[in-house]
């Protein structure tokens, strides 16, 4: 269903599908508009997600969580405002974190307090070589062994190793105007398992801020858009 609907964008030019666990599926199983490669990775580990790949040969990669569907106006727009800052994290999911409390929170927060800081990888443009490299350097490996940890936070991490290495803004925000969270109509407790998530994530925080320095100096408002695609 992903796969058949994202490869009908028009500016999707492949599909690559990071297979951690488990036998992967037949790629004549999956219907699509474009080519798929699935990745079979060795070891489940969320920092596959930002591995080094080769074989990508965009330079914009729009990294995106299995369970999220999203239609194809919203990736074009993110995409559109992507080429624009290619320096950034550019998506869908605004947090964020302030300095005096390291606590995650979800979007009503930052909204509640008008402004951002960073831009959670579910449904973000990034570019690939710039954005993998500094994932995969050695001053990333002390946060790597966090992620595998928890089995968490690698796109918190993500926004730790943007921010240090720019005094410059390194997120963009565009919201999206239609977007399923599919994860939300399974069986599981989801507001229990929730608060386990933000409690872990509160973790990563306080361990990427010793390691990286922290976000809370930065904050952009929410509407900061003459086009207002981030309302």
């Amino acid at each position: 269903m992903y796969v058949k609907h994202y490869s009908r964008c028009s500016s999707v030019g492949e599909i690559v599908v990071v297979w951690n666990k488990g036998a992967p599926p037949e790629l004549s199983e999956l219907d699509s508009a474009v080519p798929v490669r699935i990745r079979v990775e060795e070891k489940n580990s969320l920092n596959n997600r930002f591995k080094i790949d080769p074989l990508i040969k965009n330079r914009a990669v729009l990294e995106l969580d299995d369970d999220i569907m999203m239609s194809c106006d919203n990736i074009e727009r993110g995409f559109q405002v992507w080429r624009e800052h290619p320096d950034r994290i550019v998506g869908f999911y605004p947090r964020l974190v302030e300095a005096s409390v390291l606590k995650y929170d979800g979007e009503k927060y930052a909204r509640k307090l008008k402004g951002y800081n960073m831009i959670l990888t579910g449904a973000a443009f990034i570019d690939a070589q710039l954005a993998f490299e500094r994932y995969w350097s050695k001053e990333a490996k002390a946060g790597r062994k966090v992620v595998d940890k928890y089995f968490n936070c690698e796109d918190v991490l993500l926004n730790y190793l943007y921010a240090n290495a720019s005094s410059s803004r390194t997120v963009e925000y565009v919201r999206p105007t239609w977007v399923i969270d599919t994860s939300k109509f399974s069986g599981v407790a989801i507001s229990r398992n929730t608060q386990h998530h933000y409690r872990i994530r509160s973790k990563c925080l306080l361990k990427f801020s010793e390691m990286y320095g922290g976000l809370g100096k930065q904050k952009w408002e929410f509407n900061g858009r003459q086009d207002r695609w981030d309302l």
